[in-house]
């Protein structure tokens, strides 16, 4: 159907219209592939509005698909690191080792699992594909019309999957004689649910969850307009708390220059401040009799350090010499999203629940890092 506004969504979901809310694999690798984060969990809210959350199969074995290779990537570098730790320092390996650290675990069995309590969670079903009627018929003729999600360019054999899964949640509203709502930043999504009777598609889940909680949006103003004013007491302490926690953990990306060659690794990360004046505007993903729960973005200045180790290559037996290391310390301001959860009672002033950072992959360029900064620059070196 042709693209609604977000007023004609919002009447649309009131009048009982959109009685069905599907995401695309895309959406679960944006928040880093895990289902704790907090977005994704309140995805739990729809079961008390009797709006059903549903995954075409074929997205159900893509999310389970990309868990298991996240999965098994770390597993096989700890497998390999423990070989060559064990090996040079001659170590015996514990009894239960491989128990204990997972290291046999099958990534596939774990990433079902993982999809199963994710959907008992949310109370969500799974459609299959193969009850639609005359699927592969409908999907070639799609195909070789370059009709959505189809298009002319070369790549256009990877739409099936998605082919697949649009049809049955077109054949799934049409059922049900209703609009699903489909959350994907996929361009060939948006434009099959334009010419379809029975999908809209919006690009963020954040937004898809707005829709539903729009009620609440002006409480949500009022929160983070003290929290620009600083009046926000312990509010800050909770921000300051929740990036503790999420830099704590946080595996950065070290990139730099410098006139030797260099292997470099994070060594940690610290919160300097966030701007208040680039607190942006927040979206409003749930709420409950006592709660009410919606993202924000901002900017925080960060402190980032890390260890240089240099060398440079042998030119008789081609073997490496080390020269030495150094650690080195940047601030950088970057942009973060947070999810806050606070009381919809403002008498005692903002009172929070739970501050989450989402997680992200960040990369720091330390720029220019001396070697020798604490040699005689008019020393021969070699």
């Amino acid at each position: 159907m042709p693209t609604l506004t977000d007023d004609e969504l919002k009447k649309a979901i009131a009048d009982g219209k959109v009685f069905a809310i599907s995401i695309d694999t895309s959406v679960f690798d944006a928040k880093q592939k895990t289902f704790s984060n907090t977005v994704l969990q309140r995805l739990d809210q729809f079961y008390e509005r009797d709006v059903r959350v549903v995954f075409s199969d074929v997205v159900a074995r893509e999310i389970v698909a990309h868990l298991r290779d996240d999965a098994s990537e770390p597993q096989r570098a700890l497998k390999k690191a423990l070989r060559s730790h064990t090996l040079r320092w001659n170590r015996e390996r514990a009894d239960k080792e491989d128990e204990d650290l997972l290291l046999q675990a099958d990534p596939a069995a774990f990433a079902q699992l993982e999809f199963d309590a994710f959907l008992k969670h949310v109370n969500g079903q799974v459609i299959k594909s193969s009850d639609v009627p005359d699927a592969v018929e409908n999907i070639l003729t799609r195909y070789f019309s370059e009709a959505p999600p189809f298009g002319p360019a070369d790549k256009r054999k990877s739409e099936f999957p998605d082919a697949f899964a649009l049809l049955r949640l077109e054949t799934f509203g049409e059922e049900n004689k209703g609009f699903v709502l489909c959350v994907a930043p996929d361009k060939g999504w948006v434009e099959f649910a334009a010419k379809s009777d029975h999908l809209v598609c919006v690009d963020r889940l954040e937004h898809a969850l707005a829709l539903f909680n729009a009620a609440d949006q002006n409480l949500a103003d009022v929160i983070v307009q003290r929290w620009r004013e600083s009046e926000g007491g312990e509010f800050i302490e909770a921000i300051s708390n929740a990036f503790e926690y999420r830099l704590d953990d946080l595996d950065f990306s070290v990139d730099g220059h410098a006139d030797v060659e260099f292997e470099a690794e994070p060594l940690g990360a610290v919160l300097q401040f966030v701007n208040p004046q680039s607190i942006g505007q927040p979206t409003v993903i749930a709420v409950d009799s006592d709660t009410v729960t919606f993202t924000v973005g901002l900017e925080a200045c960060v402190g980032f350090e890390a260890s240089f180790n240099f060398f440079v290559e042998d030119s008789v037996d081609r073997d490496y010499v080390h020269l030495g290391s150094e650690e080195t310390y940047i601030e950088d301001t970057l942009p973060f999203t947070l999810t806050i959860t606070a009381d919809r009672s403002l008498d005692d002033g903002v009172v929070f629940h739970e501050v989450e950072v989402s997680k992200k992959r960040i990369d720091v360029n330390f720029g220019y890092v001396d070697a020798f900064p604490n040699e005689n620059p008019h020393h021969e070196k070699y």
